[in-house]
């Protein structure tokens, strides 16, 4: 496997290269990770001025693009001005955008797409086997550049996903070599989801395999996949039943993740940050710097009095939606909610794509997951924001090839 990808990437060029080395490194080196990003957008460039191809005509996805840049310097600028705030947040949202913009316009071929798939996938394992010798597993697991056990178990989360997809739906086409790889890699990855009990990756994780399950039956329909999923699912729910993991005991146990508990508390009191400016927001990753007093006043002006105990100030808000209202203001989160119905809509239109239901499937659970676990967990944020527009990007890119 190791051999035949590096053959690979020896034929390939600048840009191409640059991308594959941000995957590999992007999960456990920060700074490595940092240099690639912008060696990659710069190769980009270059490549395009030599070639006089810009990837494509302009589209409404590109529009999006740009306002969404637009927005996030707006907000920058205004937290500095107006809350004397740092616009750190700013910049890390500029550089996930970049880098799937530029991927978006790459014209990367379905063989290099499932290369660079491959590299992802290849270079989480040993971050993780370091994690694990380092913490003896369970809700200790972190990816070096990653970080936090929640946001670990979402960016693994993702490349369990674009692990199936080539898995279920690619095998006859680029990667029929990797299957045995990719079916062990399979079985790693969704066993230390569930083991770093994150009760939303772990949700999750359950309906995008019983989705793949489902969607492999619908394509291939015959008794081979039917018979496939059944065991799989009988022997799932033996596990389950007789020695149920910790994730489950959470589940049934664990304080409510929607409904009353620490996190609505979170999300009461990220509400109220987003109250101090609706329009442009406090700044992308201030809401760790606002307190009890900065709140305070807006909550007696609605409510008429002031229970501390109704409100808790955190590192983040635990919810992508008012992670994007407080910090973004209504300018940004609309265009995070335009963005991600544009996205929706080209994954829906890629359904009839010939050979490259991989793709479909990929993006469909990227989304949910950006989308789904969003509502308990701040996504779309930091390593796992770039690996998501990483194979957003590969989306987009197919999109304008075919339409």
């Amino acid at each position: 496997m190791v051999s035949q990808i590096y053959n690979y990437l020896k034929e390939q060029n600048a840009k191409f290269i640059f991308l594959a080395l941000l995957l590999a490194t992007l999960p456990s080196l920060e700074a490595p990770k940092n240099l690639f990003v912008l060696l990659f957008l710069i190769s980009w460039i270059v490549i395009a001025l030599q070639n006089q191809d810009w990837g494509g005509r302009w589209q409404s996805i590109d529009t999006i693009f740009l306002f969404w840049i637009l927005a996030d310097i707006a907000v920058g600028i205004n937290a500095v001005l107006i809350h004397d705030q740092s616009a750190n947040g700013s910049k890390d949202i500029i550089k996930f955008l970049l880098v799937g913009w530029a991927i978006s316009r790459s014209r990367f071929t379905v063989k290099q797409m499932s290369y660079l798939c491959l590299v992802a996938i290849f270079f989480t394992l040993f971050p993780l086997i370091y994690s694990y010798h380092d913490c003896s597993g369970g809700s200790c697991i972190e990816l070096n550049s990653v970080g936090h056990v929640n946001h670990t178990a979402i960016y693994l989360l993702i490349i369990y996903i674009i692990t199936i997809s080539l898995l279920v739906f690619n095998l006859e086409n680029i990667v029929k070599n990797f299957h045995i790889e990719l079916f062990l890699i399979s079985l790693v990855l969704s066993y230390v989801i569930i083991d770093t009990q994150s009760r939303a990756a772990s949700g999750m994780w359950v309906v995008i395999t019983l989705s793949a399950m489902g969607y492999a039956i619908h394509i291939y329909r015959n008794w081979v996949s039917l018979l496939r999923t059944v065991i799989i699912i009988l022997m799932a729910s033996t596990i389950i039943v007789y020695n149920p993991p910790t994730v489950v005991q959470k589940f049934l146990n664990g304080t409510n993740l929607i409904g009353e508990s620490p996190r609505q508390k979170i999300r009461n009191f990220a509400y109220y940050v987003f109250k101090i400016d609706p329009v442009l927001g406090t700044g992308m990753g201030n809401f760790p710097n606002f307190d009890h007093d900065d709140i305070k006043e807006l909550v007696i002006k609605d409510k008429g009095k002031y229970n501390k105990k109704e409100f808790m100030p955190f590192k983040h808000p635990h919810n992508v939606y008012l992670a994007y209202l407080s910090g973004g203001g209504l300018i940004l989160f609309s265009i995070f909610v335009l963005f991600w119905l544009k996205v929706t809509s080209i994954t829906y239109q890629s359904r009839s794509w010939v050979n490259q239901k991989w793709i479909t499937f990929g993006a469909a659970g990227v989304i949910l997951t950006v989308l789904g676990v969003g509502w308990v967990n701040t996504t779309l944020a930091h390593e796992h924001a770039l690996i998501t527009m990483f194979f957003i990007g590969l989306l987009i890119s197919r999109y304008r090839e075919v339409s």
